[in-house]
């Protein structure tokens, strides 16, 4: 999923991008009608522009209408990961210090923690076999 960042977004961001997300999730359960979802795997970077907690309540009022209301949102958050162009250091940080733990240094790119995306789903088949896709 691509996700646009910017200052001013409220609830509504996350859920156009829950909706977005169960709009895939519904595209992989049509392939498999025998199967219930069981779980849903999202991972959020930190420099997404989406908020986890607001995310996970925005899916779960869009399952809640789905016909698998009852399935578990898990949510994993993705630190920024860094490398520092002056000295070529990778590293990942949780706060918004992207200075170089290394050299000090702020001429940084961003190599992850910037994406929102579906990971995974846990789905069951009628005979109760786990199947995580």
């Amino acid at each position: 999923l691509a996700v646009s960042t910017g200052a001013g977004r409220g609830p509504v961001h996350e859920l156009s991008l829950a909706q977005a997300i169960w709009r895939q999730v519904t595209r992989e359960m049509e392939r498999r009608p025998e199967c219930r979802l069981a779980a849903l795997s999202i991972v959020v970077g930190a420099f997404s522009g989406a908020d986890p907690e607001s995310l996970e309540f925005a899916v779960r009022l869009v399952a809640e209408g789905s016909a698998w209301p009852t399935a578990e949102v898990r949510i994993r958050t993705e630190p920024v990961a860094l490398k520092c162009r002056a000295c070529g250091r990778n590293y990942e940080t949780e706060t918004l210090d992207l200075a170089c733990p290394a050299c000090g240094g702020f001429d940084v790119e961003v190599t992850g923690g910037r994406d929102l995306r579906l990971e995974s789903l846990e789905i069951v088949q009628d005979d109760e076999t786990t199947d995580s896709s």
